[in-house]
């Protein structure tokens, strides 16, 4: 779903595209490698049967799925199938001269599998942890070199520098890696923090605002009372007006739900000024219902409203067709603010991209009854459904 798309992390997506990437190598590798004296089918007939046919299952045939399987099971599935590649990879270093017909491979050949292990390296980096990828890396040094010490002919030297090459080709790829799995954190912590400051920052505008109608009440109906008592003689409406002043103080105080309401027309009104401030758009209201809106669902509708329009003057282009259409019925609100912009691919809107993500998506996820949907495609527009129902007391 594009919402779960858009809501991943970035070490999340880091992983995957290794997992891909890395798979898909390892397909590559195995096919290109797979002729001649060094490769698997070379060396098929001089292993035992099963043996050989494990080292082919494991070592390419089960990274070779990683490219689709990353895209189809949970991320812990994703590990599992790692450690068994790296434990696979391992048996299969050990137990290789043991699995030999002969005393030596023909042709001088080394083992097919021994440039692979720069795959399951740089996998475990990804996967689990930077000290397993470490040890598995340096590892490869002095293991390579036995087997090969064993399995060839070469001289003791050629086998050292075959376990160095191997070492270092590994310790490279974990460090890569390394650095790309901590990158990835970086900008999840970053992320994380830029939307706290803008929870926070959202939360001093709530009290702001709140602040504000405040001042107006105690503006507009207790000096006014105060005011008109001070006058002599008092007018005759005096009472009705303190007893006005009253109720606007005791709903200071009331639960939410007592709060300030609103009219259909006057939250359809609020949002035509909300988009007339932003853009000229085509807005247009039906309203089915004479049932109020509380405040607390009018300020968020309006405020993602608000975000949803001046990211699409942002981002749509000049010449995008905009509109913004309001219903009003019994079972509660719905905005739709569409364009037919550029439009963008959701999997691509990175975390620090607070305007879809907090004030929009969280805001209205955040209010009871409410929620929001982002729809759109490269070439196509964008379309943002916000909607708030509401819940029976």
């Amino acid at each position: 779903m594009a919402d779960e798309q858009l809501e991943r992390s970035a070490s999340d997506r880091m992983r995957r595209t290794m997992y891909f990437s890395v798979g898909l190598s390892a397909l590559l590798f195995g096919v290109l490698l797979s002729p001649g004296a060094g490769g698997f089918l070379g060396q098929m007939d001089q292993l035992q049967t099963p043996f050989a046919y494990f080292t082919v299952a494991v070592i390419v045939a089960l990274p070779a799925t990683f490219p689709v399987l990353t895209f189809l099971v949970p991320d812990s599935v994703m590990k599992a199938l790692v450690a068994v590649l790296a434990l696979g990879f391992l048996a299969s270093q050990v137990f290789f001269v043991a699995a030999m017909y002969g005393d030596r491979l023909e042709g001088g050949a080394a083992p097919w599998f021994q440039g692979f292990g720069a795959i399951p390296a740089a996998l475990l980096a990804v996967a689990w942890s930077r000290g397993i990828a470490w040890v598995f890396a340096l590892a490869q040094g002095p293991i390579v070199a036995v087997v090969a010490l064993f399995a060839r002919t070469d001289t003791g030297e050629q086998a050292l520098l075959d376990g160095m090459g191997a070492m270092v080709t590994c310790t490279i790829l974990v460090g890569v890696a390394t650095a790309v799995v901590g990158g990835a954190a970086q900008q999840d912590a970053i992320a994380a923090s830029a939307a706290q400051q803008a929870s926070v920052k959202a939360s001093a505008l709530t009290r702001e605002r709140e602040q504000s109608r405040i001042n107006a009440m105690v503006h507009d109906d207790v000096m006014s009372v105060l005011l008109a008592a001070s006058r002599t003689p008092a007018p005759a409406a005096l009472a009705s007006q303190a007893a006005s002043a009253l109720r606007s103080v005791q709903q200071l105080t009331a639960a939410e739900d007592t709060r300030r309401v609103y009219t259909p027309q006057e939250f359809v009104a609020i949002l035509r000024s909300t988009v007339s401030e932003a853009a000229d758009i085509e807005f247009t209201a039906s309203v089915t219902s004479d049932a109020a809106v509380p405040s607390h669902a009018v300020a968020a509708v309006a405020e993602a409203t608000g975000e949803a329009v001046r990211n699409s003057v942002l981002h749509a282009g000049d010449d995008a067709a905009r509109s913004v259409g309001v219903t009003v019925d019994d079972s509660g609100v719905a905005v739709r603010i569409a364009d037919g912009g550029r439009g963008f691919n959701l999997r691509n809107v990175a975390p620090r991209r607070l305007g879809i993500r907090v004030s929009i998506l969280e805001r209205m996820r955040s209010l009871t009854g409410g929620d929001a949907q982002v729809a759109s495609r490269p070439g196509a527009g964008t379309t943002v459904d916000l909607t708030w129902h509401r819940v029976a007391p």
